[in-house]
Formats: C-alpha cells, sequence, structure tokens
C-alpha cells in the first residue's frame, strides 16, 4: 500500500456520519446525532456463535493485541520476543498509525500530518505544516518544559530524524490501529476518559501536541478527535482496510470507570463495534463489565491488551485462531470472534477446541486445566482435566438460554505458569 493509498484511507471517513444501531438486524437506517444525515449500509451483526466452522486441527495460532503502545526498537523486541505474529500498534500522539512501522522516524507525524483536525470546532483538512503554524507564536513557547518533556522529540523547529525501527523478522504481519479519544456526547459536552482503539483501521485523528506544550491547543487545534464519538467510530469504520475484517474496541474501562449505559450505546451504535478490553492496562481485570455487557443479551467480545505495562508478566495477549496466516485472516478473525485471551500469552496453554452446538458448550487445552462456565448466573460448571463439557439446562421453564443468557469458558493452568486463557462468548439465543 502506498502512502498515497494510507492517507486516502486515513480520511475515508470524512463523508460517513450516519448511525447503525442493534445487534439484531442486518440492515440498519438511522439519524447520527452529529450529522444528522441518513446512511443505509448492510451490518451483520456480532457473530453470537464464535468459532463456528472453525477446524481446529488446521488452526494457526497468532498472538497479537489491540492496544499496545510501542515507541522504540526496545519496546519492539519485547512484542518480538513473546512471540507476536501481527502488529497492530496503537500509538500516539496523534493518534495515527505507526504503519508500517518501516516508514517511521524521529518526528514522522510533526513533519508528514495530512489527516484532518478540529480546529475551533470545525473538521479541517490537513495537511499541518507545523512548523509554519507554530511558528507565528513561537516566541510564546515555554522552552523549559519541552525540553524537560520526554516527548518533546526535538526542539523547535522539527527536523525529521532517522528510522526508529529495524526491519521486521520474515513473517511478522502488521495492521493499521490507533488510540483514539477526546471525544464528546451527543449534548456536546466531553465523554470523560473514553478511549477507543480500531485495529485494522488507518483513521488518523488528533495532533502531536496532547499537552499543548507548543500551543497548538490554545489556538484551536484539537489534540484528539473532538467530535462526537459516533461520528470518529463512523470514521474508524470507513478506514477500515479490509471492511469485513478488524473494528472498534472500547479501551479499559475499569481504569477510565467508564459509565455503563455509555458503553452500551456504543456497542448499539454498530455491530463492528466488537466489544471491550478484559484484561487491561497494567493488569485491571474488567470481567465485571465484560459479563453485565453480555447479561443484556448483547454480544460483546472481549479483548486482552497490555497497553504501556509491556514489561509486566500480566500482558495480554489476542491469540487469533486462523487458518492462513495473512492479515486478511487475522482481521476477520477479530471480527467473527475467532480467537481467545490470554493473561500472559506465553505458550504455556492453549485451546485445541472450543464450540457450542446450541445445546452443549465445549472445550478442550493441550495441557491439563482447571476449567469455568462462565453464564450470566455465573460459575455454573467446574471441571478439572484437558476438556470440559456444559449443557444448558431445561429442567424449569424459566432456566435454559433465558435462564443464563450467554456461556464462556475460562481455563487456568495447574503446571504453576498462572497462565489463564478466556474463550470468547456464545450467546445462548440467535436473537
Amino acid at each position: 500500500m502506498t502512502r498515497r493509498d494510507f492517507m486516502m484511507l486515513s480520511t475515508a471517513g470524512a463523508v460517513m456520519g450516519g448511525r447503525t444501531s442493534s445487534c439484531a438486524a442486518t440492515t440498519e437506517v438511522s439519524r447520527s446525532p452529529a450529522a444528522g444525515e441518513i446512511v443505509k449500509r448492510d451490518v451483520p451483526p456480532r457473530n453470537r456463535r464464535p468459532y463456528t466452522g472453525l477446524d481446529w486441527s488446521k488452526v494457526i495460532r497468532v498472538k497479537t493485541t489491540t492496544h499496545g503502545h510501542c515507541m522504540n526498537q526496545r519496546a519492539l523486541d519485547v512484542y518480538l520476543k513473546r512471540g507476536f505474529g501481527l502488529l497492530t500498534l496503537s500509538n500516539y500522539y496523534p493518534s495515527a498509525p505507526w504503519w508500517p512501522l518501516s516508514k517511521m522516524t524521529r518526528n514522522y507525524w510533526r513533519l508528514h500530518h495530512d489527516h484532518p483536525v478540529m480546529v475551533n470546532g470545525k473538521r479541517v483538512d490537513g495537511p499541518f505544516d507545523w512548523n509554519r503554524i507554530v511558528a507565528s507564536w513561537k516566541d510564546t513557547l515555554d522552552s523549559n518544559a519541552t525540553a524537560k518533556n520526554p516527548t518533546w522529540a526535538a526542539k523547535f523547529p522539527f527536523v525529521e530524524g532517522g528510522k526508529i525501527f529495524k526491519p521486521l523478522p520474515p513473517g511478522v504481519l502488521e495492521a493499521p490501529n490507533a488510540e483514539h479519544h477526546g471525544f464528546r456526547l451527543e449534548n456536546g459536552k466531553w465523554a470523560g476518559s473514553l478511549h477507543i482503539c480500531a485495529p485494522g483501521s488507518a483513521f488518523a485523528s488528533g495532533t502531536f501536541d496532547a499537552h499543548d506544550y507548543a500551543k497548538t491547543y490554545s489556538h484551536g487545534y484539537h489534540y484528539g478527535s473532538g467530535e462526537f464519538w459516533g461520528t470518529a467510530i463512523d470514521r474508524m469504520i470507513a478506514g477500515l482496510i479490509h471492511p469485513d475484517g478488524g473494528g472498534v474496541t472500547i479501551n479499559h474501562p475499569t481504569w477510565t470507570k467508564l459509565d455503563r449505559e455509555l458503553m452500551l450505546k456504543i456497542l448499539d451504535y454498530d455491530p463492528r463495534v466488537l466489544g471491550i478490553e478484559v484484561i487491561e492496562d497494567s493488569g485491571y481485570n474488567s470481567e465485571n463489565y465484560w459479563d453485565w455487557a453480555l447479561s443484556t443479551g448483547r454480544q460483546c467480545f472481549g479483548f486482552f491488551v497490555p497497553d504501556w505495562h509491556i514489561d509486566n508478566r500480566v500482558f495480554g495477549v489476542n491469540v487469533l485462531c486462523v487458518q492462513e496466516k495473512t492479515v486478511h485472516a487475522c482481521l476477520k478473525a477479530y471480527r467473527e470472534g475467532n480467537f481467545y485471551g490470554a493473561l500472559n500469552g506465553l505458550d504455556e496453554l492453549a485451546f485445541t477446541r472450543i464450540a457450542f452446538d446450541g445445546m452443549t458448550v465445549t472445550a478442550a487445552t493441550d495441557k491439563p486445566a482447571r476449567f469455568e462456565v462462565i453464564t450470566a448466573r455465573g460459575v455454573v460448571k467446574k471441571e478439572e482435566g484437558q476438556e470440559v463439557s456444559w449443557t444448558v439446562e431445561k429442567e424449569a421453564p424459566w432456566q435454559g438460554p433465558r435462564h443464563h443468557i450467554f456461556a464462556r469458558v475460562k481455563a487456568y493452568a495447574v503446571d504453576g505458569s498462572e497462565e489463564v486463557l478466556f474463550s470468547q462468548p456464545f450467546m445462548l439465543r440467535n436473537g
């Protein structure tokens, strides 16, 4: 993909303004409160039966994550040492994909900023010549503050530096992603600490100057999205490099103390909002958010991420289950829910089967484990060994799928490695 193609993708969302919602319908027509225009498009619901049709005897496991920062070669080496086969690095500032890594240089986004920015409340297309822009008020800059800040990579005026990363090893795949922030609610108020990633999307937002060291925010240039979160999601979706793969994730709900009703609104906005982070920044566990969302009957995939904390053993890894190792196949695995989560992702334990035939949930691992089957009623089955099965009860009219709503499997290693695996959830009713 050429740089021109990349920038076309990153700005493609400029024409997207419609809102789609509901996890049941396949074609949606509705109105975005921010854009005010009607958009009709086909939107398949999130897959309520992940792993269906997956041939586990031919599965290739690709380790990756939907939210991991990487500012230098040392950090990249950590991901490679962990055995990552797909990189979707989620850097800011700006919220612009570091993709492909081979093009990234020191000060790259200060000198090659072509994506739009909200300026004094209006969306303005790039490019932005920051040297020229900042020069008009350079005498007001606090040189002491900028010199002490480690993210200020070079003194003004900005000069492009050398390559940041060495070439990737053969076979390591890359796809675009970025962590977006600075959204507004429908009423125009700020959406708190809402952060969103978009693995597979070339969409870019915001500026390099999140802390206003260069006084760009003081002069009206928004450091983040600056738009209604739904409009921003439309733009992320428009920037997907494969329309049937990848999507949007809601980041670290526990760390941000995300309002649960807002979480549901975002999940309902478009089925390509895939789900939320479950194991998140520095080991935070958001299973309570996950199970609460699932208990409403909404499919919600769970994601497992290190965020900034790449040196921790609790790392958060998504293990994609694909039949061929390509970027497209990996992004489709995200869209379809054909992946599972790992607490450490060090190959200490792996699922060899996860399935639901409409009545019985089954799972198996390559080594002995302690299994839990979890539904809206809590832990409904425990088992030790290399496999587990649980059949939805039918003893009473109020039980069955309506009673349990969803089922997911958790597997704990029993060899002392402390690895924990998390299947994606099965929704026990199709609609």
